[in-house]
C-alpha cells in the first residue's frame, strides 16, 4: 500500500546553513508570477554562491516541496537510498551532492494552485504551466546567485513540464533534460490507445491534488473525454520549437507511460545539440544509478557551465539492447532513431504462424481464429522461430482484419513476446518494480481505429482519436495496432510470439502498471486471415546481430 503523503507545513520564510555546512538553504521563497499570483519555492545552493553567482535547476512538480511523496513510496524499485541524504525528493538530485560537491543551485517549485501556491486551478501539463515556467526561469535569472543560466527537468513531471516551457523559448533556458518525459498526455499516459486509465489517474492526483484551491481531474476526463479533444490537445506541443540542448532519457521498462513520448518528443526536437539514452534499468533505478548521476552532471556541466566533458563526444543516440529484465546483449550507438541498420520486415498471420514475407492477396481461403475478449485467460497466439541470431530495435505494428460478435467494440491488447529455447517467455521489468512484461506491447481499442495518414509512418501508425466508429456484427474491419519501441535480441531457435487478447497482461489490481478502466470488450472476437484479409505485422529488424 501507498503510504498517504505528508501535508506542507504552513509558510514561513527560513534561511540557514544544512548540516555539512556547505549547502544552504532557503525555505518558501516567493516566486511572482505575470498575472501577480505567488508560487511558492524552496532554495538549496553551495555557500560559495553568497559570493560567486551558480547556474540553477528548476525541479517543477505538483507533488510537494517539502517532501509530500514519502521515500517509502520508492520501495523495492531499485533505489538504495542510503546512499542518498535525507534532503533527497522523490525524482530529484540530492542536493548535498549537486549543491555542495558539483556547485549547481536547485530551486524546487510547487506548481500553482498545488500545497501553498496561489492561484485558482491547477493545469497540469498546460499552457498556463508553461507560462508559468518561463516567468520562475526569468525570474531565476535576475537573482544575484544565478550566472544567468537556468536547466530544467528531473524525472517524469520534472521532466514532462519542460516541454511546454521550452517550447515558449525563455531567454534564460539554456538546456532541457527530459529524463522519463512522455510528452502526449492522452496517447501515452490517461487514454492509450482509445482506451481509458482512470486508476492510474486517481494514483498520481492523490500524490499531487493538495493544495487550498482546485485541480484538473484528468481520471474523470478519461473517461468524459476518451476522443482527442481540445483538452488533451492543448497538453501537447509543437516539439520542434524546442532548439535548445536537450538530454533525454527513458528505459525500456517504461511502457504505457514514457517511453514512447521521451524517444517520439527528441526525435521532433530541432536542437542540434540532442542527446537521447534508452537503458535497461527502471525509472528511478537510472537515474540514481552511477551511471546516470555522471551522464546528468555531464550535461549540466557542459550547457550550464560551458565546460568541456564527455558529451563533446557523445553519440546522438545510445541504446541498450537487451536479452532479459537484467542483462544487456549490446550498446549501440547511432545518430538516428530508429537506427539506420534497422529495417522493417513485414511477416504474414496464418493459424498460430507468422511467416515472412508480405500477404498481399493470396489464393488462400479466408479464416479466423477467435479468442472470448472478456476472459484474460482467452487469446490467439502466431508464432516465428528465427534460424539467425536477431534483434527488434524500433517501432512496430500488427495490421490485424477483425470482426465482434457480440459487443460493437473490443479492446485489443497485444504483446511480442521472446519464447526461449526451453519454450519459456523471457520477461522483462514493467514500470518500476514487477518482472511481468513482454518484450514490447500495444493498445487500441477498435472503434479509435481511424488514422491520420499524414502523420502515419510505415511500422508506425498514428491514430487520430477525433471520433469513434464501432462495429456492427456482420462487420470485418481493418485496424493497425501500434507497438511501442522495443530493443531485443532473439537468439537462433528462439520464438518470436505475437499475442492478441482482450484485456490487459498486467496484474489489475496494481494501478500503477494496469491501465483498467470500464472494457469494451465482451464476447467472441476473431482475427481474420488468408483472402482479402492481409492480416501483417510489422517489425523492425537488426539481421545477424553482433
Amino acid at each position: 500500500p501507498i503510504s498517504p503523503v505528508r501535508p506542507a507545513p504552513p509558510i514561513s520564510y527560513e534561511s540557514y546553513l544544512l548540516e555539512d555546512s556547505k549547502t544552504w538553504f532557503e525555505k518558501d521563497i516567493a516566486v511572482p508570477m505575470r498575472d501577480g499570483v505567488k508560487l511558492y519555492a524552496n532554495l538549496y545552493r553551495p555557500i560559495e554562491s553568497i559570493c560567486a553567482k551558480t547556474p540553477t535547476i528548476v525541479l517543477y512538480s505538483p507533488f510537494g516541496k517539502h517532501g509530500g511523496v514519502p521515500p517509502k513510496f520508492l520501495d523495492n524499485m531499485g533505489v538504495e537510498f542510503d546512499s542518498l541524504s535525507r534532503y533527497t525528493l522523490w525524482e530529484n538530485p540530492d542536493p548535498l551532492v549537486w549543491c555542495a560537491k558539483y556547485h549547481y543551485s536547485l530551486l524546487i517549485v510547487d506548481a500553482r494552485a498545488t500545497w501553498n501556491s496561489e492561484g485558482d486551478v491547477a493545469f497540469y501539463f498546460s499552457p498556463e504551466e508553461g507560462r508559468d515556467g518561463y516567468d520562475v526561469i526569468e525570474w531565476i535569472a535576475k537573482q544575484p546567485w544565478n550566472t544567468g543560466k537556468v536547466g530544467w527537468g528531473a524525472v517524469s513531471y520534472f521532466a514532462m513540464s519542460a516541454y511546454h516551457v521550452a517550447s515558449l523559448k525563455p531567454p534564460h533556458l539554456a538546456a532541457i533534460m527530459p529524463w522519463e518525459g512522455a510528452s502526449d498526455l492522452y496517447r501515452e499516459v490517461s487514454v492509450l490507445g482509445g482506451i481509458p486509465s482512470p486508476s492510474f489517474q486517481h494514483l498520481w492526483i492523490s500524490l499531487s491534488g493538495n493544495g487550498h484551491s482546485r485541480c484538473e481531474d484528468a481520471a474523470s476526463h478519461a473517461l468524459a473525454q476518451p476522443t482527442f479533444t481540445p483538452f488533451w490537445a492543448s497538453k501537447v506541443v509543437d516539439w520542434s520549437r524546442i532548439d535548445l540542448p536537450a538530454f533525454s532519457v527513458t528505459g525500456w521498462s517504461s511502457l504505457n507511460l514514457h517511453l514512447r513520448g521521451t524517444i517520439g518528443a527528441w526525435n521532433e526536437f530541432s536542437s542540434e545539440k540532442k542527446y537521447l539514452w534508452v537503458h535497461n534499468m527502471r525509472e528511478w533505478e537510472a537515474y540514481y544509478h552511477p551511471d546516470g548521476q555522471r551522464k546528468q552532471k555531464a550535461f549540466w556541466d557542459r550547457y550550464l557551465k560551458g565546460l568541456p566533458t564527455e558529451v563533446d563526444k557523445w553519440p546522438a543516440v545510445e541504446l541498450q539492447v537487451r536479452e532479459d529484465f537484467n542483462k544487456v546483449s549490446r550498446t549501440l550507438f547511432d545518430t538516428q532513431w530508429p537506427p539506420r541498420d534497422s529495417k522493417l520486415a513485414a511477416f504474414t498471420l496464418s493459424e498460430g504462424k507468422l511467416t515472412p514475407g508480405s500477404a498481399s492477396v493470396t489464393a488462400t481461403a479466408p479464416t479466423y481464429v477467435s479468442f472470448i475478449s472478456h476472459e484474460k485467460s482467452s487469446k490467439v497466439t502466431f508464432d516465428y522461430t528465427f534460424t539467425e541470431r536477431t534483434e527488434i530495435v524500433g517501432n512496430s505494428s500488427v495490421r490485424l482484419f477483425v470482426q465482434a460478435l457480440q459487443f460493437p467494440d473490443v479492446d485489443l491488447f497485444v504483446a511480442l513476446q521472446k519464447i526461449n529455447k526451453t519454450r519459456e517467455e523471457v520477461k522483462f521489468y514493467h514500470q518500476t518494480q514487477l518482472v511481468e512484461a513482454s518484450a514490447t506491447h500495444g493498445w487500441l481499442r477498435a472503434s479509435h481505429r481511424a488514422k491520420d495518414e499524414a502523420r502515419s509512418q510505415p511500422g508506425r501508425p498514428y491514430h487520430s482519436h477525433k471520433q469513434r466508429k464501432f462495429l456492427r456484427a456482420v462487420d470485418v474491419v481493418e485496424v493497425e495496432v501500434e507497438i511501442w519501441p522495443t530493443a531485443t535480441v532473439w537468439e537462433a531457435n528462439e520464438t518470436l510470439r505475437l499475442v492478441i487478447q482482450g484485456r490487459t497482461f498486467f496484474n489489475e489490481e496494481n494501478p500503477v502498471s494496469a491501465r483498467v478502466a470500464a472494457s469494451h470488450s465482451y464476447g467472441e472476437a476473431r482475427v481474420w486471415f488468408g483472402g482479402e484479409y492481409n492480416s501483417e505485422l510489422f517489425i523492425p529488424v537488426i539481421s545477424k546481430a553482433r
